[in-house]
């Protein structure tokens, strides 16, 4: 059978792509039909009809389920991944043709990248400071400073599979974005008639401080003048910095890849933003030779549509994940960081623009050359590794859920304190629930582990424990087997079916089918080493993802079992008696040597 590459939607896809795509085009209609605002937009009418379907009774005439950390299996589940992967992805990269270099002339430039250089790194070090007092993901983090640095949900969309947030995180950051920019249409014109900004200049500071486009420049055009004008040219200034953002933020995230597959710079940074970046490049090749013709200007109008389109599309999947229960107890702390976050990079720009307003460069240069060096000291001593190891116990011990980044520093950190217990081990495991591209890696691979198997360690202790992620293609059957190590494993994605089997007493060869169940999500397994004959296969239409915590090797190679006849696993029944031949098992990670086997190199 041809298999689809993934980029494309598969049949199970379908269900929740097109719920997502219905809102999303309701969401833009709505948009349409009632008069332009700033603090409306497209994103944020999608992600409320997204809410709204889910916290209501419209969830069961859609066939949705309320999610809990996994959302399997419900039946939008595939589509609302592939939403939030590939739709995303497509938007982003089409975001390229709107950015626009002819705004700028040579005073501008000067004065925008001189406050842009402290005020956008700064921002970053008071986001993830005032995170780690707040008790805040360190992903959260990175979506609240990338919302208020660059371009409000856009950033925020964008920064979500750079830094392995959870779908609930980004609609709570785009939230938190929009507030602020509601904050500035109201405070800002009065501030800067205060302090004695000139339109123009007022313009600058709201594009260089308020979050989204739309919100940036309708506060510029508050100011009079030449403010809406400036206000777009140093907004369109921020917009630019999306693509270096991300290339930033996805390096520093590298610790969060699986063991042995740290990259080259280039293998890490994520493809869609070459694509961002090869578009950006064409829109101001575009504008210097093409202009105003008819034929550019409707190519400039139809990617802005597939863009609204788009970036609606994914919000609307953002809102089907959107429990309120849970907003409502994690909103506070977000606040409290988005909001402090949008005041600092609020008062900094100012303070650098009137001073620069008053002919005073080399204050304007000072005033960002301390806050730089302040956020950034507070910074260092707030992440440090025992502060975030620190926070991170804290969570774990209320249940919140742990990422895959997030339990290796857990695994690691208890290690060092003496041997894992099996109820630590158990409990990691039931609170484990991978963050958005964190399987990437797994879905990916390369490494072969068996017919229609691949899987990918993430972590290798000292103790001889390991993390490790399976995916199996749909209908992909291990042979009856047992470890040479002990296991606990639960399913995350997809449909796994377990068979187990008992050797009968007396009779060589012969066995018993004592057990077959469909694996619940979140339902921990385990298997004791050489002693437990099971087999695994994926059912249903699509494939199937496992974590798995291997205990330490037995020394001795795994048992393979092949019966005389081929095997009909569908036909197999409870207490159902066949005979089959004990091999030694070959399949790479099942012949002693361990979880190494699954690291990438």
């Amino acid at each position: 059978m041809l298999k689809l590459p993934q980029w494309l939607p598969s049949r199970q896809d379908l269900p929740g792509l097109a719920l997502a795509t219905v809102l999303g085009c309701v969401a833009l209609a709505i948009a349409h039909a009632i008069p332009p605002s700033p603090i409306v937009s497209d994103i944020l009418i999608a992600m409320i009809l997204g809410a709204l379907v889910l916290n209501t009774p419209l969830r069961r005439l859609m066939g949705v389920a309320l999610p809990d950390d996994e959302r399997e299996p419900d039946r939008v589940a595939a589509g609302l991944r592939y939403s939030g992967k590939w739709v995303l992805r497509a938007g982003i990269i089409l975001m390229g043709l709107k950015v626009q270099a002819g705004f700028f002339g040579r005073t501008e430039v000067l004065l925008i990248v001189g406050v842009l250089a402290c005020a956008l790194p700064s921002a970053f070090f008071i986001a993830h400071s005032l995170a780690v007092a707040a008790g805040v993901r360190r992903p959260m983090g990175d979506l609240l400073a990338g919302g208020t640095m660059i371009c409000g949900a856009s950033a925020v969309n964008a920064v979500a599979p750079v830094s392995g947030a959870r779908r609930e995180e980004q609609g709570l950051a785009i939230g938190v974005v929009f507030l602020f920019s509601v904050f500035a249409l109201l405070t800002f014109r009065p501030v800067s008639i205060a302090v004695g900004l000139s339109p123009s200049m007022a313009g600058l500071w709201s594009g260089l401080a308020v979050n989204d486009l739309a919100s940036a420049i309708a506060v510029g055009n508050q100011m009079g003048g030449a403010g809406g004008v400036m206000a777009t040219a140093a907004k369109s200034a921020r917009i630019l910095m999306l693509a270096p953002m991300l290339i930033a933020l996805s390096l520093m995230r590298r610790e969060g890849a699986a063991a042995g597959m740290r990259k080259s710079i280039v293998e890490s940074l994520p493809r869609f933003i070459l694509g961002y970046i090869a578009l950006a490049v064409l829109r101001t090749a575009g504008d210097r030779l093409f202009g105003s013709h008819p034929a550019w200007l409707a190519t400039i109008a139809v990617d802005k549509l597939l863009v609204d389109l788009t970036m609606a599309v994914v919000a609307a999947s953002i809102g089907l994940h959107l429990a309120l229960g849970r907003l409502l107890a994690a909103g506070g702390r977000a606040i409290v960081v988005g909001g402090g976050t949008s005041l600092w990079m609020a008062s900094l720009t100012l303070g650098m623009i009137v001073a620069v307003s008053r002919n005073a460069q080399a204050a304007a240069a000072l005033v960002g050359g301390v806050a730089l060096l302040i956020s950034y000291s507070t910074y260092r001593v707030s992440t440090r590794k025992e502060t975030v190891l620190k926070q991170l116990r804290q969570r774990f011990e209320t249940g919140s859920p742990l990422s895959l980044a997030e339990a290796t520093l857990l695994l690691d950190g208890a290690e060092r304190r003496g041997p894992l217990d099996d109820a630590l081990l158990r409990r990691i495991l039931t609170q484990l629930h991978p963050s958005i591209g964190e399987l990437i890696p797994v879905r990916e691979s390369a490494l072969q582990h068996g017919e229609g198997c691949r899987w990918v360690t993430y972590w290798e202790g000292q103790s001889g424990w390991a993390l490790v992620a399976v995916c199996r293609e749909a209908g992909a059957s291990t042979p009856i087997h047992a470890h040479p190590h002990r296991l606990l494993g639960k399913a995350v994605e997809g449909l796994l079916e377990e068979v187990r089997f008992a050797e009968i007493p007396g009779v060589g060869g012969e066995l018993s089918v004592i057990s077959r169940d469909v694996l619940a999500h979140n339902a921990i397994v385990e298997t004791d080493g050489l002693k437990t004959l099971h087999l695994v296969r994926a059912v249903g239409p699509s494939p199937a993802i496992d974590l798995q915590l291997r205990g330490p090797e037995d020394g001795k190679p795994g048992r393979r079992l092949r019966t005389r006849d081929a095997l009909d696993v569908s036909a197999l029944s409870v207490g159902m008696r066949l005979f089959a031949v004990e091999e030694i098992d070959d399949r790479p990670g099942h012949g002693g040597e361990g979880a190494k086997v699954g690291r990438m190199t």
